[in-house]
């Protein structure tokens, strides 16, 4: 079957353009509703305030960290963060409610908000306009860690929604508009969040070859292609001068030298920042790391509720069994084959680093590429929706419920 052929139905229009948008609003609400009495909206953690205070005042070190904050690294008899700045940035907007006791959380529910729409209307541009749209939506934001990195807003969880609504934006423009020094420009404030999404760049790429092979070698394809470097090389200069001006070295970003909080990172670091001796622990948390019994395996019995997610992690399917579905996306579609390259590319720094997310449920740097993970599912998804494919996408909704429940109680 053709590109062309792709089953596609006219989307609503008038008052009902937003019905499914407002669906999952309503959800996300509700699901929110629900439990917030069982999450601490003062969590600690909220290391980018701090930054952000002191972007205002024109300096970049965060010697107002308080004492019991990990994360940070020592450089010259001051203290930085090695995270990128963007969501520290982002946050400076924010500060006068945050300084009268507004929980960084709620920032992030903004942004979030934001995302919803956003990938709703990237799902239209990417010629889903059925009732898979506001179930694939449903699943992104219900059915993914994405629901616990933003019930439980801490500093490391606001970076992957930052990342998520820079992704989405290049996303759309890339199948929509294609306002290429646009896309360059948002994937590139996406890394200064987390630079592994630069690693999403294959995706824009093909999509624009892919535009040259269907216009018969369109010769404006040099100039979008110039576009992206062009619109992604103003933030990454931002960010080289970040590194430069903190550690003298424009590639330093400080993780080599951050503060961790168990021993066992310490060592696993010591083997290498990235290395393929990672790779088999990341691929065994991502894929197979199921979850675990309460009160550890020496346990003489079990108590309720008898098992509980293993806080280094779980696999995708087993957080998220929809997202199965994306191996029945047509392979021969062009946004198909993008979707994959920024998958796999976007893999590679991931599974060869030392880190796996800890604290966490599922394993949430996939965040960092979920956006393409989605895009497939909702192209695999059957149209019309079938019972197995409901079930499934419910089913990931709660499973996320236990993890955000599960994942505010440990911290």
């Amino acid at each position: 079957m053709t590109e062309e052929r792709v089953i596609r139905q006219l989307s609503p229009t008038g008052s009902r353009r937003w019905d499914f948008v407002l669906i999952e609003l309503t959800a996300g609400a509700i699901i929110l509703l629900v439990l917030w009495p069982m999450i601490d909206v003062s969590l600690g953690g909220d290391h980018y305030v701090f930054l952000a205070h002191r972007l205002v005042e024109g300096r970049l070190d965060v010697d107002n960290l308080p004492r019991i904050y990990g994360d940070y690294v020592v450089s010259h008899g001051h203290k930085y963060l090695p995270f990128g700045p963007l969501p520290a940035v982002l946050l400076v907007p924010f500060l006068p409610l945050l300084n009268i006791g507004m929980p960084m959380v709620l920032a992030g529910y903004a942004f979030s908000a934001i995302n919803v729409v956003l990938f709703y209307r990237v799902l239209k541009v990417a010629g889903i306009s059925d009732e898979r749209r506001h179930w694939a939506t449903l699943l992104y934001f219900c059915g993914t860690p994405y629901l616990s990195v933003t019930l439980v807003g801490i500093s490391t969880y606001f970076a992957h929604i930052v990342v998520t609504t820079f992704l989405l934006i290049a996303i759309w423009e890339a199948l929509g508009r294609r306002r290429f020094l646009l896309v360059g420009l948002c994937l590139g404030l996406a890394a200064s969040a987390r630079l592994t999404a630069l690693f999403a760049f294959p995706f824009f790429i093909w999509m624009v070859w892919a535009e040259r092979e269907s216009k018969e070698k369109n010769p404006a394809v040099a100039a979008q292609f110039l576009a992206v470097i062009v619109g992604l090389l103003a933030p990454l200069l931002i960010l080289f001068w970040y590194n430069y001006a903190r550690f003298g070295n424009p590639m330093d970003t400080g993780f080599e030298k951050a503060t961790l909080y168990r021993d066992v990172l310490y060592k696993a670091r010591s083997v290498g920042l990235f290395s393929v001796e990672h790779i088999p622990k990341n691929l065994f948390m991502m894929l197979l790391q199921g979850p675990q019994p309460v009160g550890g395996d020496g346990a003489a019995v079990l108590r309720f509720p008898y098992i509980e997610p293993s806080p280094w992690g779980m696999g995708l399917f087993f957080t998220s069994p929809a997202l199965l579905y994306i191996f029945r996306a047509p392979r021969k579609e062009r946004l198909v084959q993008a979707c994959w390259l920024a998958t796999i590319a976007t893999l590679v720094p991931i599974v060869t680093y030392y880190g796996i997310g800890y604290v966490q449920f599922g394993y949430r740097y996939a965040l960092d590429f979920m956006p393409f993970l989605i895009l497939l599912a909702a192209r695999g998804l059957p149209a019309p929706m079938t019972s197995r494919a409901r079930v499934l996408v419910a089913l990931s909704v709660l499973i996320n419920i236990w993890g955000a429940v599960t994942l505010a109680i440990w911290l």
